[in-house]
This record gives structure tokens, sequence and C-alpha cells, in this order.
């Protein structure tokens, strides 16, 4: 039961790194965001607290000297320098990896780190000295609809919060609305002036600490000021939540008057009631009824969700066996149960589907961090720009795909960005960009990735493809083709090859990831204008809408999203020779698989031809027999027939026979 805790802790830890280090990206943005200062410092206090109920002892020490650091620039209103940002993500990094990868190297980069951040800690002391004395914070407590569930006592909670000092108390309800049923049924604005700081403030919240917001109203206890105690009063006979904004302007108006005597008649501690305010065990037990239909989403293990996929492949191919057996015997009450099965069954398989559908911003926070960490590296200002990040792409192919990304941009950093002086000299602004762009079309995504850097010059890679010898000097190549030779392995037009990139070099590895998730890539570029690479990807990789075809007694599937139409020829018509025939009065290149698969068997009088799309054309694959559409569950041929050059799985039908996937990129690229 201990592990299972500790698991889920190592989960809500990397969740909260994640969120930091994207906070930490805003921050270098906007260093003087008291927003952005205060969320570094609610995570440090966070993971610091956990990290000690589990024994991360080092974690812990880790945490508690970058949230002193955070502490102090809250209370002083300051703005993060860039050596506290380096810093803090060095931090962030050291503790994934001593959640994550621990190793014997860790106790000498822990004690390199302290000793740094103790100079950082001691830096940030000099300058800035912590206030003292009283303060007046405003507290906005939004408890989840669970909280009760959770065993936390609101009441116990809002006394602690009154016992601060001199204090008013207002209880909210929320409106009758579908869009707050998530939330408890009342929430409260608090209003304090304490001689507390507010990192003691904010350990009244600790297991709340995501359903509260603090907010610094002024220096100085204005509870005190019999003008702030009346408008306090004001704002609460009011429906709306007190706005803070101006709150703090009143405040600071009245802050020379902090000194006047405070009237014998004002308690020190105010008390407004609400005649509307119910019991609080009431509102809690009137709330704790309500917790299951507002729950909206849980975490499920990536193995679970897998497994579901397992099970719906299983129904989808049982399926096909039923309709088999259900034309075969033609019993009219079985037929129309399999049509039931059949359309649960789809849905069903949407449904999973879905499930494991993830939005490609899940990564933006490793590109943005790399974008960041090169270009202070090299010394160029970048600007990383993203559209349609919450296009979603299946699970798999996210995890597959977050290598070959971060090689094109790294590419696109070192060697596509040109240097500030370089820039200037081209007449360019200093600031390079690297746009990342996603979205649907069709049945596939697309993503590309753009920079506005040097380029590349097609003629200087003919010649250097010549120099490799990949082509020879008299072959004619369209531009397309030319840009394709940056994906032949080994392949650089770098004259200093980095530690960090050189373009061409690996975009061969690249390339075969793409090919591996059946999908496509190119490049396109002008010479002082930029790069674009283009990704074209299927949206999942376990189950597909395919066309059934045979050729004699053997069975290919080829995808749907890949067929643009089919048509009939008679043999006698097309050029054999040339692998030509005319389709629309076009004349339209065509492969004969018969022939390329060594088939035996003499072919049809009429030839059955699937045009499918390749890059900016359409070309024919000619077959014996069109069966019909056919949802194809993807499995692997296994170990002995992974290299198969044209065929990317296997599919059992529902007859136990078994059929071919064919990838039509690689067979029309094979044999261009």
């Amino acid at each position: 039961m201990v592990e299972q805790f500790k698991q889920k802790y190592l989960e809500e830890v990397n969740d909260l790194l994640n969120e930091l280090e994207g906070t930490m990206l805003q921050l270098e943005q906007q260093p003087e965001s008291q927003d952005g200062v205060n969320e570094v410092f609610r995570v440090m206090h966070t993971i610091k607290g956990t990290s000690g109920m589990y024994d991360f002892k080092t974690v812990e020490k880790i945490t508690h000297n970058i949230e002193n650091i955070y502490g102090k620039i809250r209370d002083s209103h300051g703005s993060v320098s860039k050596q506290v940002s380096a810093i803090t993500l060095e931090g962030i990094d050291l503790v994934r990896r001593l959640l994550n990868k621990p190793s014997s190297e860790d106790d000498i980069l822990v004690e390199n780190f302290l000793e740094k951040l103790g100079g950082e800690s001691s830096q940030k002391q000099n300058e800035i000295a912590a206030p003292e004395g009283e303060h007046t914070f405003y507290i906005l407590f939004t408890p989840e609809a669970d909280v009760a569930g959770r065993g936390i006592n609101i009441k116990n909670i809002l006394d602690d919060a009154s016992a601060l000092g001199d204090s008013v108390v207002i209880p909210r309800s929320w409106p009758d609305d579908e869009k707050y049923a998530n939330k408890f049924y009342m929430y409260w604005e608090i209003v304090v002036g304490t001689q507390k700081t507010l990192a003691e403030v904010e350990e009244i919240f600790l297991f709340v600490a995501d359903e509260v917001k603090i907010t610094t109203i002024s220096q100085g206890n204005m509870m005190l000021q019999p003008q702030f105690v009346a408008k306090i009063e004001q704002l609460q006979s009011t429906e709306c939540d007190i706005d803070v904004e101006q709150l703090m302007t009143f405040a600071a108006a009245l802050a020379p008057q902090q000194d006047e005597a405070l009237p014998s008649s004002l308690p020190s501690k105010v008390e407004i009631k609400d005649d509307k305010q119910e019991n609080e065990d009431k509102i809690i037990n009137r709330s704790v009824g309500m917790l299951d239909r507002k729950t909206t989403s849980i975490k499920v293990d990536s193995d679970k969700l897998d497994e579901l996929m397992n099970l719906v492949s299983e129904l989808v191919t049982t399926k096909a066996e039923m309709i088999i057996v259900a034309e075969k015997y033609n019993i009219p009450d079985f037929s129309r149960l399999t049509e039931k099965i059949d359309k649960l069954s789809n849905k069903f398989k949407d449904n999973a589907l879905s499930i494991r559908l993830i939005p490609i911003e899940s990564m933006m926070l490793r590109f943005e961090r790399l974008v960041r960490d090169l270009s202070h590296e090299l010394g160029k200002e970048i600007d990383f720009i993203t559209e349609g990040t919450d296009t979603e792409l299946d699970k798999t192919i996210i995890d597959n795909l977050a290598v070959p990304l971060m090689h094109i941009i790294r590419n696109s950093v070192d060697h596509g960005i040109e240097s500030t002086e370089r820039r200037r000299e081209l007449k360019k602004t200093n600031r390079g960009k690297i746009k990342f762009t996603a979205f649907y079309s069709g049945a596939n995504v697309f993503i590309q990735v753009q920079d506005d850097g040097a380029g590349m010059d097609p003629e200087k890679l003919r010649q250097k493809a010549i120099e490799k010898g990949f082509i020879r000097p008299e072959d004619k190549l369209t531009t397309r083709q030319i840009y394709d030779l940056v994906f032949y392995p080994g392949f650089s037009t770098a004259q200093k090859i980095t530690g960090i990139s050189g373009r061409g070099v690996g975009m061969d590895v690249v390339k075969q990831n793409i090919v591996n998730l059946r999908g496509e890539i190119e490049m396109d570029s002008e010479v002082n204008l930029g790069t674009i690479t283009t990704i074209k990807l299927p949206l999942t990789l376990s189950i597909v809408d395919a066309l059934l075809v045979s050729i004699s007694s053997n069975l290919f599937l080829i995808p749907l999203y890949v067929i643009d139409s089919c048509t009939q020829v008679d043999a006698k018509i097309i050029d054999t020779d040339n692998h030509r025939f005319v389709y629309e009065n076009v004349p339209t290149p065509f492969i004969n698989l018969r022939h390329e698969f060594e088939i035996l068997g003499d072919s049809p009088s009429t030839i059955n031809i699937i045009l499918v799309k390749y890059k900016d054309t359409r070309v024919g694959l000619t077959v014996d027999k069109v069966i019909g559409e056919h949802q194809a569950v993807l499995k692997s041929l296994g170990r002995y027939f992974a290299d198969q050059e044209y065929i990317s799985g296997g599919s059992i039908l529902g007859d136990g026979r078994i059929a071919l996937v064919l990838d039509t990129n690689k067979l029309i690229r094979q044999l261009e």
C-alpha cells in the first residue's frame, strides 16, 4: 500500500514539475509577474511538504531552498532575475532526475547545486529585505466538490484563518449553474490583517492549496482603519465578489492614515454575519451527496488503455466473424442482432480510440524548454510560436513523435536561425522565429515546423550529394527531390558539426521514425527566408478503415485515407512498358502489384486499379478484385517479417484468413 501511495506521489510531483517548468518559461518573458512568483512558491512548497512524507529528504532540501528565494521575491514584490530563473530550471531538472533516474553521481550534483543555490540565496537576501510587521491579505477559498470526501474539515480551516488576526469572513454561494458542478456548494472571501507572513497564512491552506488564492492587499494592518472596514462591509452586502484591484487601490489611498487611533467601540475581530448562511455541517452533507455527478475526469494508467484497445481489437474481429456467419445461414433474427452489435462495436471502437487521443500540447513544454536552452547557449534571440496544439493524436504516436520533432526543432535553432549580426546584415529582425503548427486534414494530422532563418540552397545540396556519390552529375532532379536528399543517411551540408545538430545529420533516422508511424515527411526551403518541415500522420495506429482487395488468392488491405478513387480498365489498353494508363484524360502512372509481389497466374482481362494519393499526384495500384470495405485491426508481423518493405502489418478477417496491410507510401517511394 505504501508503494502505491509513493507511485501516486511520483506522478503528482512530475505533473507539478511540468507545470512549474511552463511557469518558469513564462516568468522569463514577464519577470515581474507576481502571479508567476506565487505559483513557483506554491509548487515548491507543495513538493517540499509531500517529499518529506515519503522520505525524499534531498528533494525536500532543494525545494525548501528554492522556496525561500521566491518567498523573499514575493514578499518584496520583486522580479525574477535571469540567474534565479536559470537556477530554478536547473533545480527542476535535478529534482526530476532524483525522482525518476537516480544514480551514483547524484550526491555530487546535489552538493554542487546546493552550493550554487546557497550563493544565489545569499545574494537575494542581500538584495531583498524581508518586510517585517503586519500585513493585510485577501483570501479567496473555493473548495472543490469532493473536499469533504477527502477528509478535510472546512470549518477548522475557516476558524484557523479567522484566528490569524483582525478578520472578516464572507460566505458566498455558487449560482445554480452546471459549470460550477465541480465546486463545493459554497466558497469564502476572507480579509485579514495579521502579523503572520504569507508563508504562515499558506500553511493553513496546505492541503487545499489548489483551491485557494491569497493576495497581499497592503503592508500594514488595514483592518485597524474604520474606513477600510466600512468598505469591506459595503462590499460584503453586494452579491458580487470583491474586486481585489480596487480594494488594493482603496487601501493605498488610506495608507497614510494607518497610525490614527482606533476607536474603542471597534472590536479587534470583525464578524459579518449572513442571514442566509446555513449550518456548516448541513452544507457539507448537502454537498457530499453531489460528489459523484461532479467528478469530471480521472487518471488512467496507460497500460489499462493498451489493454482496452486489445479488447476492442478482439471485439472488431469477432464482429466480422459474426457478420460472415449471419450471411452464411441467413437467419433473420440473428442478422438483426448482428446489425445491432455492429453499430455498438463501432461506437465502442470510436469511444476507445478517442480516449487514447492526447493533445499535441502535451509535448510543447519540452520543445519550449529546448528552444530556450539552446538559444541561450548559442547566444541567439528566438521566439517559439505555436498554433493548433489542441490537435489530438493517438498516445502511441505522441510517444514516438517527440524525439524526431526535437531533432527538427534543434536543427532550426542551430543551423536555421542565423546569428543576430547576420540577421542585421540581411535586414531581418534581431529575434528569429520558429513556428510550430498542427492541424487536421481528413483522417490525417499535419505538423509543420517553420523557421525564418538561412534556408537551404538547392544547388549546394545537389553538389554535396554528387560529392558523396548519392547522385551522378548528369542526374536531373526536381527541387522536391533535391530537398529529399537531406533524408539520405550521412547527408549533411554543415560546414562544422556542432554538439547540437547539423542540418541533415540524423535526418534519415527522423524520417525512419516518421515512416514507422505510417507517416510522411518533406522539407521545403527558400534561401535567406527559412525552412519548413511538414509531417503527415494518421490519427491512430491501432484500427483503420481499409479497402479489402485480392490478387489471385492473396488478400491485401489498402487504408481508405490514402485512396482517391477506383476504376476498371481493359488490360489491352494500358501501357505495360511505361506503366501508364489514361485516367480522366490524364496519363497516370500505375504499379502492377502482381508483378512486384511475384504472384503466379494470369491477370484478368479487366483490371481493377486503385488510385492512391502520393505527394501531389495519384498513382494506380492494379488488383484482380475489389471485395469491399473492411475495418482492419492491425497486428505486427513479428520479428521475422519486420523488414518487409511494402507491408505495414496484417489483419485477421472474420473467416480466419489473413490480409496484409499495404504501406502505399513506402511502396511507391521504393519503386519511384
